[in-house]
């Protein structure tokens, strides 16, 4: 039928229409992003894929809102000596402006995003993050489309190739085209940089840690009031802890060691040692998993040291702090 519009002629409303940036950007968060949290990607792919996400949607989401216009009146009309692009000259960005803002805005949001993420249940995890990330640049992207319908249609922002007198590099200015240039590479680079951080290797997410506890008399445990001495032949009651912020649950080793040591300058000569127990402990992602623990040092000294070395999974038969993942020590009187 005559009256009905063919595909392209729809494309071209769509684009004309100031919104097919919109789409885009809306579709390409519900598709990547989806699968980015369904889906176990890793590496590279994963990087490539989440970068715009994570470094310039979110930006250019909130410039959308905020400058939902591409022209201005009072600037001079394409093809004059006078014409000029960009924010200083006509209050509303240039393309390669909206770009530049998006990726720094986009830098900016994220330690906000983290605070905010960090006082939750969830925690700055990737999962939360990329969620946020995702409501947010669907919800501001939806309100810079109704912000921008309601400008005449000529006023609209539209991406370069959408309207004729759009373009990255406008001729005739050789002060915008080398402006251009600058923020251009400036955006190349500082998107290599956070692409080179979120592809090299990484320190494993969270972290693991054995802590020393003891029990107040309002049933409080604490990292601290540790006895001062424990005699051969005598022990004292102590809480071992352990306390992981990674995202699964692991077993964790902890050895107990007893060192009778002695100042030798600047070191400590160890006189005597003894290994004193193993246990093992499984916190929950976030947890701390507790044990108490009977100490008896079997030597005497007026500088007993007790060392907590911690493994994940099964401790090496002589466990040391080089070989440990976390460790911590006290001191006693073994007198």
């Amino acid at each position: 039928m005559s009256g009905d519009k063919s595909t392209t002629e729809r494309a071209r409303e769509l684009v004309t229409s100031g919104s097919a940036d919109a789409t885009f950007v809306i579709g390409y968060v519900g598709v990547v992003g989806t699968l980015l949290y369904v889906a176990d990607i890793g590496g590279v792919v994963r990087t490539i894929l989440g970068l715009p996400i994570l470094l310039v949607l979110p930006g250019y989401a909130l410039v959308s809102l905020a400058f939902p216009g591409g022209t201005d009146e009072t600037r001079p009309p394409p093809g004059s000596e006078e014409s000029s692009v960009g924010l200083l000259a006509t209050g509303v960005p240039g393309w390669y402006e909206r770009l530049a803002l998006s990726v720094g805005m986009s830098v900016a949001l994220l330690p906000l995003f983290g605070l905010v993420l960090a006082t939750t249940p969830w925690g700055f995890s990737a999962g939360p993050v990329l969620v946020s990330l995702a409501v947010f640049i669907v919800v501001v992207m939806l309100g810079g489309v109704a912000r921008r319908v309601q400008l005449p249609e000529e006023e609209r922002f539209q991406y370069p190739g959408a309207a004729s007198d759009t373009s990255l590099f406008p001729e005739g200015s050789p002060v915008d085209g080398v402006l251009n240039a600058v923020l251009l590479a400036s955006v190349i680079l500082a998107m290599g940089a956070v692409a080179y951080g979120l592809a090299a290797p990484q320190l494993e997410a969270g972290s693991t840690e054995v802590q020393l506890l003891t029990e107040t008399d309002d049933g409080e445990l604490v990292a601290g009031e540790y006895p001062e001495a424990i005699p051969p032949g005598e022990s004292a009651e102590m809480i071992i802890g352990v306390t992981s912020d990674g995202t699964e649950s692991s077993t964790y080793t902890v050895v107990i060691e007893a060192q009778h040591v002695e100042e030798d300058g600047d070191e400590l000569a160890v006189l005597e040692e003894a290994e004193l127990g193993r246990l093992q402990l499984t916190p929950e992602p976030g947890e701390r998993a507790t044990q108490e623990t009977t100490i008896s040092p079997p030597m005497a000294g007026e500088n007993i040291r007790l060392n907590y070395y911690l493994y994940e999974g099964d401790a090496p038969e002589d466990a040391d702090s080089e070989t440990a993942d976390d460790h911590l020590w006290i001191t006693v009187d073994g007198v």
